[in-house]
């Protein structure tokens, strides 16, 4: 298991992101940045769901690694691919693309580590188009992203993503089915249980451990 840091929330202060129809970086997004340290294995990495490039341009600005983010909202792809500039990173490059097509374009586990984190607000509505596509989520929404994770990821390499408690449940179960392998864990605390985030390899082992909490 890879040993962290302590949690800084204000990881990413100096990533600068074109917001846009309320869409910016959370603490979901710091979360996620924090929890995918790379091990020395990991070049090239692929962020599922990049929204406005917050957590891909982290990867490349504090890594140097090899960064493609795909999303399917064009405002969004738009946005992050403004902001390559404005961070001064070369190594990273935006798809728009639904996470349904990436087997037309990408190879099979050509990616050493994937990240995500997907919408999971099953119940989550919003006149906010940008808002909604981003947050709602349904359990076919989920097996898209864990099942291109799984497609792109190569084997033993290592996933990292960040989902709400109620649905851990399922989205373990998911994880499992498409042999992307728990091995690590870390909740984060507001005023209760607020996320989870998991990190592992596909067809890794059943080893599995808990870090200590984070608190927001």
């Amino acid at each position: 298991m890879i040993k962290l840091p302590p949690f800084d929330k204000n990881l990413g202060r100096d990533i600068k992101t074109i917001d846009i129809g309320g869409h910016k970086p959370t603490h979901a997004s710091v979360f996620l940045l924090w929890y995918s340290l790379p091990t020395r294995d990991i070049k090239n990495v692929c962020e599922l769901g990049s929204g406005t490039g917050f957590v891909s341009f982290g990867l490349s600005k504090y890594y140097n690694l090899k960064v493609t983010g795909i999303e399917v909202q064009e405002e969004l792809f738009n946005a992050s691919v403004k902001a390559i500039e404005l961070n001064n990173v070369y190594n990273v490059d935006f798809f728009n693309l639904d996470l349904k097509d990436v087997k037309n374009h990408f190879s099979a586990e050509s990616f050493d580590m994937v990240v995500f984190n997907p919408p999971y607000h099953f119940s989550s509505s919003s006149e906010n188009k940008i808002r909604e596509i981003s947050r709602k989520s349904n359990q076919e929404l989920l097996e898209i992203f864990i099942s291109s994770a799984s497609f792109l990821l190569r084997n033993r390499g290592t996933f990292v993503t960040v989902v709400a408690p109620y649905i851990f449940p399922l989205f373990n179960n998911i994880l499992l089915k498409y042999r992307l392998t728990p091995q690590q864990m870390c909740i984060a605390y507001g005023k209760k249980a607020e996320l989870i985030a998991i990190r592992g390899r596909k067809n890794g082992g059943m080893h599995f451990e808990i870090d200590r909490p984070v608190y927001f």
